[in-house]
């Protein structure tokens, strides 16, 4: 049998590494194996290369919608370059945009737009976002593959109460999807607030004054309050994202496996408090980087298999707007394009095995979200491939990125590894030059 396209190499899954051919054909895994398959076209990844299954981004903001005002930041077209620059063929992207995307009428509206600027060279999926009156979460079904939930005020008035949180997930489960939730406890935040307006001039500006306004305790108290809230439901899964807090893992670990399930970002585990001194707004997230001893026991619980999903959250902002003052600033950063570089600072520069990055950037996505024809390489699945090139290092550089704001918290870092190839569908997308875009 000839193929459209055969990969030799080292294979990473969730459960291995070895070496295998990769036969594709119309976009699919058609053939596995040690040697011996035939091609008109053949990628041999070199010594020092690692094929992983395409990278999913379960929690990342493209900031585009049919209002075009963020288009400044990212819009579909830039988003779906960066994705590709940092090994992601699979994206999904959250609802609070000017126009939140809180109903089957606009989340069609975002589909079309990323159909259109992304040119099908990968996968954009929607979470739905959840608000109090819950009447369109059952309409939106077929367009999104999870939810959002906010415990804390976001753009797009997507915030909704402790008390109306039992009700949404309810309402939630009754879609059969899962569910992603922002937990951050709004009432400790608006305290903390407070207590800033009555505090100096000097202190408002200090550089540590995110994580002091929202406290660790804030993350602590919003889990327990959603595990207690969904503690009636049977098959239902939600993932706690962005975790910032080590001890949030204990809360969650008390929990049913399979029900509840967190991730993490790249700021979270290679950044602390710290860094912010040096680097100001750019490095203020919601919620915010934490101490460097609660950084490194989050990243040696990563790298123990304590964590499900390895996530960009993606949120770009333009130099201008992250200049500011730390409070007036906006909060977040952008993952996309160093995705890759990331993962490889994780395999060698932190000793994560191999296999681990294949279940957390990969299976356990795919797993989740129900995405049953990718996650793993393997006969019938889609040929989603990202191959990782661990000797090469690279040194982020402004001007090498994809994403529109033109900025990255990893800038000037030299980081033990890049992105080789990205494949989508069978085809190898980073071949592409820029001004094909």
């Amino acid at each position: 049998m000839l193929h459209d396209l055969v990969i030799e190499g080292k294979v990473v899954n969730p459960d291995g590494v070895y070496d295998a051919q990769i036969g594709i054909d119309g976009g699919y895994i058609t053939e596995l194996k040690k040697q011996g398959l035939r091609s008109e076209r053949k990628i041999e990844a070199a010594r020092g290369c690692l094929i992983f299954p395409g990278f999913i981004d379960l929690h990342a903001h493209l900031r585009e919608d049919s209002s075009h005002k963020w288009d400044y930041k990212e819009d579909y077209k830039s988003g779906a370059a960066a994705a590709l620059h940092g090994g992601i063929s699979t994206v999904v992207d959250m609802p609070n945009t000017p126009l939140p995307g809180i109903n089957s009428e606009r989340i069609k509206a975002k589909r079309k737009l990323a159909d259109i600027k992304s040119r099908g060279l990968i996968d954009v999926f929607f979470c739905g976002g959840v608000t109090e009156s819950k009447t369109a979460i059952m309409g939106m079904r077929k367009e999104v593959v999870a939810y959002k939930i906010y415990l804390a005020e976001t753009s797009g008035g997507l915030y909704i109460r402790d008390e109306m949180l039992p009700e949404a997930i309810k309402a939630v489960e009754a879609t059969s999807k899962p569910v992603v939730i922002h937990c951050e406890d709004q009432g400790i935040i608006e305290t903390r607030s407070k207590e800033l307006k009555v505090k100096s001039k000097e202190w408002r500006s200090h550089v540590e004054i995110q994580s002091w306004l929202r406290p660790e305790e804030a993350e602590l108290s919003a889990v327990r309050k959603v595990l207690s809230a969904a503690s009636a439901s049977t098959a239902f899964k939600i993932n706690i994202a962005h975790v910032s807090v080590y001890d949030t893992l204990g809360i969650i670990g008390r929990y049913e496996r399979g029900k509840v399930y967190c991730e993490v970002t790249p700021h979270h585990l290679f950044f602390s408090t710290r860094d912010v001194i040096r680097k100001k707004a750019f490095l203020k997230t919601n919620p915010p980087l934490r101490t460097a001893e609660n950084r490194l026991r989050l990243l040696e619980a990563f790298k123990n298999g304590g964590i499900d999903f390895l996530v960009t959250d993606h949120a770009p902002h333009i130099k201008e707007e992250k200049e500011r003052d730390i409070l007036d600033a906006p909060a977040g950063v952008p993952n996309l394009d160093t995705y890759g570089n990331f993962v490889a600072w994780l395999i060698e520069s932190c000793n994560t095995h191999p296999t681990l990055i294949s279940r957390v950037c990969s299976y356990n996505p795919a797993m989740f979200l129900g995405l049953n024809d990718r996650g793993r390489i393997e006969v019938g699945k889609r040929a989603n491939l990202t191959i990782l090139d661990i000797n090469k290092r690279e040194k982020i550089r402004c001007e090498d990125l994809y994403t529109k704001c033109g900025w990255s918290p990893f800038e000037g870092y030299e980081l033990p590894g890049k992105v080789k190839h990205t494949i989508f569908n069978g085809v190898v997308e980073t071949e592409y030059e820029e001004s094909n875009w």
